[in-house]
């Protein structure tokens, strides 16, 4: 069609990077920066899809990307075997990506009850505010152990309006990560992950807490050339986002699994290459990031 908006973007992103060492062992930074979020590609999609007959998903190529600046101070310090490393910070973004429901006006019979159908779509709702406090640990026995914890708790509090509605949200939230490699007898090298998203309000309703863990098992073969690897991502079958949606007009729980519990067996073998450049780029995914968007 012919309607079709021009937009144009110019902006600066600093970053800003200062530390100061006290000791080999103790150290603090500050920091400060500014960054860009995209919209994902479906985000911008105006085609309309169906996750179920009562519920379309349409995405708004309107939207505009989310700009944030934050700054934070952190602190260092090693002790033996252990290594902190803590912050707090604050980040401001505008033009905050959130999706909003709304019925269509379109109704489907169901069992002999009309059910309305819902469409839901992103929107730049709001300005955010986040103040919080991140706090990791690293611990290593040598070669054969070593385990790293984080943890992030923040207060988030949202003011958007949309339609003459008021969406703001004033509320606490944390997660939590695990990641832990030992070396079992047999040389056999065990890797764990643990990620916990703890729940929160959304625009309409409120996003409940996620609980996943992965874990894989490798073993060097043929004089280190070779690596055999089993892996199990979402152990439990957990990682789950799901939510809830209450406005005047209607109640709604949803539940997306990206993608299930599954188990893999690979085998790498390697020609005139270490095995140390190997491993810079990783080989393992446990997942469970806490930042996955699900289009609806």
């Amino acid at each position: 069609s012919n309607d079709y908006k021009t937009k144009q973007y110019t902006n600066y992103f600093p970053t800003v990077n200062l530390g100061y060492e006290f000791t080999k062992d103790h150290s603090i930074t500050l920091g400060l920066n500014r960054r860009i979020r995209r919209p994902r590609s479906w985000f911008l999609n105006p085609f309309p899809s169906r996750s179920s007959v009562t519920n379309i998903f349409q995405g708004n190529p309107d939207l505009d990307p989310v700009i944030s600046t934050a700054v934070d101070l952190g602190y260092l310090t090693k002790s033996g075997s252990f290594t902190f490393n803590g912050s707090v910070y604050y980040q401001h973004a505008t033009d905050v990506f959130s999706f909003v429901s709304m019925p269509t006006g379109e109704t489907v019979n169901m069992g002999g009850t009309d059910i309305p159908v819902i469409k839901r779509m992103p929107i730049n709702l709001s300005t955010n505010d986040r103040y919080g406090g991140e706090m990791t640990v690293n611990y290593r026995v040598g070669r054969k152990f070593n385990a790293n914890a984080n943890i992030n708790l923040f207060k988030s509090v949202t003011k958007g309006t949309y339609q003459n509605q008021v969406f703001d949200a004033d509320n606490f939230s944390w997660f939590a990560r695990l990641n832990a490699k030992y070396t079992l007898p047999a040389d056999i090298t065990w890797q764990t992950r643990l990620f916990y998203r703890g729940p929160r309000e959304t625009a309409q309703g409120n996003r409940k807490a996620m609980f996943s863990t992965s874990m894989a098992f490798s073993k060097d073969v043929f004089k280190n050339k070779g690596t055999l690897s089993l892996n199990i991502s979402d152990l439990f079958n957990t990682r789950k986002f799901s939510m809830e949606t209450l406005t005047d007009n209607y109640y709604s729980t949803n539940e997306y699994q990206w993608r299930k519990r599954s188990i893999s067996l690979s085998f790498t073998y390697r020609f005139n290459q270490k095995k140390q450049q190997r491993r810079r780029q990783g080989n393992y995914n446990g997942g469970g990031g806490d930042d996955m968007e699900f289009p609806g």
